[in-house]
This record gives C-alpha cells, structure tokens and sequence, in this order.
C-alpha cells in the first residue's frame, strides 16, 4: 500500500518559521539578560549605584582625608575642595564647574542639570568636598569606558543586531527551503517552453505548488495535443502545398512551349514584344516555385548583393511597369532622368519591391488616366538616392491608410479597400527597401486625385551632369 505523502500549506510553513523566529527571539533576549547579570556578579559591569554606595561607604574617610582624598572618589566622578569662601583649592573640577558646584552647595541643590547628582562633605579641617557623580553603570576596566557605549546602552543595541541577525537567518532559511520547491516549478516551465514534453510533473509537499504542478501537468497534456494537432496540420498543409508547386509546372511548361513557338513565328513587332513578356513572367514564376520548394523542406536560399548601375535599374523598372500596365491594359508615362552611379542590392528583392507597388497603383488607379513612374536622383540627409515613384489616379490614401499602410496584412480602409488584397505589397517592399539601406515613402498627390508610392534607394553617384530624358 502506498503511503500518502503529507502535505503542508504554505500558511502552515509560514507559521512554522514565525513561530521558530519567536522563540529563537525570546532565548536570545533571555540568555542577553542572564549574561549581563553575570557580568554584573563577575564584577565586569558596575552597578548603576556603584558611586553613590562607594561614597556612602567612604563618607568618614573622605571627611578625614588630607592629601589622598582622591583615592577615595570612585571612578567615574569629578569632585572639588573648597575652603569657606568658595575658592576651589583642588580637584578636577574645570573652571566652570567649579562655579555651578559652588552655588549648588549654598543653595543646598544636589541636582545637575545633565542629570548627574552632587554630594556635599564638610571636612575636618574645615573645608568643603563637593563630588559630582551618576546614576548609571560602568565597565570595571576603565578604558572600556571610553570606548564603547554604557552597559545599558550597549546590551539592548547587542539585542536588536541579535534580533535582526536571527530575522535574517530564518528568512533565509524559509526563502530556502521555499526556493529548492520552486526551482521544480521552472523546471517545469523550461521545459514547456522549450517544448521538451516528455517529462513528468511529480509532486511536492507543499499544498499549493502541488495544485500548481498538477495544473502545469494539464496544460501540458493539452500542449501536447494541440502540438501534435498543428504538425499533422502543418504536415498536410506542407503536402498539399508540395502538390500544387510540382501540379504548377504542368500547365507552365506548356505556357512556356507555347510562347517559345509563338516568338520563333513571324509575328507582328507587339504581338512579339507579348511574347517576351510571356516567357520573362514564366521565368519569374519558376523562380518562385523553386523558392517555394525551398521553404517547403525548412532551407533558405542564398541571397547575394550585387552591384547594379542606377541606368540598368532604370530600364528594369521600365520594363516592369509597361509589362505590368499591358497586362492591366491601362496607360503609362514616364519622367525618367538617366543618372550615373552605382547601387549595392539584392537586385531580385529590390525588383520585387518595385513590382508591388507598381502593381497596387495598377490596382487602384482610374483605368482610363493610368499611372505617372518617374525616376530621378535624389539627396537627402547628405546622402543620394535614386528616388522611384508612381502615380496613381485612384481614391488616395485615407488618414488611416497614410498611417497603417506599410503595416503587414492590412489592406486599407473603404477608400482603397479590395478584398483580393492582402494587404502584403506596401509591407514587402518596405522591408526589401529598408534592407538595401533606403525607406519607403508614401503620400496623397499634390497635385489632384490620387496617391503616390517612393522607393528612395541608396546610391554613390559617380560624378557628372545629370541627363533629363522625357518618355510617354
């Protein structure tokens, strides 16, 4: 039969050490004051009374006494001797002492103002001893008196730095004894959060990280479950997805067939241009169905930096958007101005920034007024950049669009709303931009309807003359 392990709550333990803590305090306090009282019987502490008892005890000697009157003065007084008319003749008393004793001798007033007492002895030989001392306990061994606090003093300050000592012993104790149960408890939860499930919970004697345990150890199970659900879930999804990359390749094959005859036909100068277009596009695809495939078994393709002049660029992004504006059958000009220089970017990810944005003014622009591109060298902050825009003559951007439009997954409010839009393009080409070391730029048009989306691109221009070249 298995033996049911005891409990404790954590008000018990608590109690248990307060309690400890309480006791420990009052044997402290106690043996503090059987100590004192045997140092008092050893003789290392004087009683408070000590003086006054001695000078009661030498009260004829000191009448008597001629040249050893100060042996007979216990430690810890002053005293003074004066003849009939009050010139003190010797003593230790200081120069204003001597006055106050005096007066408090006629006035018969044996209380000093610093709480100290006077004692008056009329000598034989007719003079007057006048001996200052206190209530208050003293070391036997002089010295000690200089240097530490009264026996009275020092005794409770010994309690409380015992009192605060035994304090900071049990709280570490129960901090302790508190610690090593709940380093079970972030065991556990490392483990959870490194998704390490194969473990169990165990148990503690202590109530309530018991019932935390237990409730770890669900959620847990339940961890597990919807873990196991979402890699079933995610290994579908991955199969599936595997499916339609390879399916894809079917029909683009044939696109790609066909179009390579078209071109090698004796085709019309545009339906030719058509078919490039056709088989650059086809080629793009596939370079994302290998992407895709890439992702799919969990690597990352290599992405290298290369270095583009500012004019090749230029004529990429013109190809672009005439590409993207006859597939959307909508006009395009462009206000382009050659520049020389030089530009350091992963030049697929740059075009691919360019092409979402082209394509999201292609989306919402008025189709019969088309899209303005315009390309010019920029500075800004004292740096060049190449600054791409274009124009759209749709809607604009609403104050909420100007605000969350470059945000992942959103896609606009009801004046630029669609909903095939992921709301992705603007997103994308930011972080693209901002990778190369350049931002992204966004406005309503100045000049009338529509919005207008900037690429600014890092550049070093060579130097020279800038050349305007006007295209429609």
């Amino acid at each position: 039969m298995e033996i049911k392990k005891r409990e404790n709550t954590l008000a018990g333990l608590f109690s248990k050490y307060v309690a400890l803590f309480c006791i420990n305090t009052l044997l402290l306090a106690g043996g503090m004051f059987l100590l004192f009282l045997g140092l008092c019987a050893l003789g290392l502490f004087l009683p408070a009374n000590y003086a006054e008892t001695r000078l009661t005890e030498n009260d004829a000697e000191i009448r008597k006494a001629g040249a050893a009157l100060e042996e007979l003065i216990p430690p810890g007084c002053s005293f003074g001797v004066y003849d009939r008319d009050g010139v003190c003749q010797e003593g230790n008393f200081d120069p204003q002492e001597q006055k106050n004793a005096w007066e408090q001798y006629k006035s018969d007033h044996f209380y000093v103002s610093d709480g100290g007492y006077y004692r008056f002895f009329s000598m034989d030989n007719g003079k007057i001893c006048i001996v200052k001392y206190y209530i208050r306990m003293r070391y036997s061994a002089e010295k000690l008196n200089s240097l530490l606090p009264a026996p009275e003093v020092l005794m409770p300050i010994l309690v409380v730095i015992l009192f605060v000592l035994n304090m900071i012993f049990f709280s570490r104790r129960f901090a302790g004894k508190l610690k090593v149960r709940l380093r079970e408890l972030s065991g556990i939860t490392e483990k959870i959060a490194e998704n390490d499930l194969d473990f169990q919970t165990g148990s503690s004697d202590i109530k309530e990280i018991n019932e935390v345990m237990q409730s770890l150890g669900r959620m847990k199970e339940a961890l597990q479950d919807s873990l196991q659900k979402q890699w079933d879930t995610e290994k579908q999804k991955q199969e599936q997805l595997s499916a339609l990359a390879h399916d894809i390749k079917t029909p683009l094959t044939v696109i790609r067939g066909n179009a390579e005859l078209l071109e090698e036909g004796n085709l019309p100068e545009e339906d030719r241009e058509c078919a490039s277009y056709i088989l650059t596009n086809v080629q793009e695809i596939e370079q994302y169905l290998k992407r895709m495939r890439l992702v799919l078994q969990g690597r990352k393709q290599e992405e290298t930096k290369t270095v583009l002049s500012c004019g090749n660029l230029e004529e990429q992004f013109r190809e672009t958007a005439k590409q993207i504006s006859m597939a959307e059958k909508i006009p395009v000009s462009f206000d382009i101005i050659q520049s020389e220089g030089k530009i350091c970017c992963i030049e697929e990810n740059l075009l691919r920034a360019w092409r979402n944005i082209v394509s999201n003014a292609a989306e919402h622009t008025d189709c019969q007024k088309g899209m303005n591109v315009s390309i010019k060298r920029m500075k800004r902050d004292e740096e060049f950049y190449l600054e791409a825009s274009v124009l759209d003559f749709g809607p604009g951007f609403s104050e909420r669009d100007l605000l969350h439009a470059a945000e992942e997954f959103y896609s606009g409010d009801l004046s630029r709303h669609n909903r095939k839009h992921q709301g992705l393009g603007l997103a994308i080409a930011k972080r693209f931009i901002e990778e190369q070391g350049g931002f992204l730029e966004y406005k309503n048009s100045s000049t009338g309807s529509g919005a207008e989306v900037s690429l600014w691109i890092k550049m070093n221009p060579a130097n020279g003359d800038l050349k305007e070249k006007q295209e429609h």
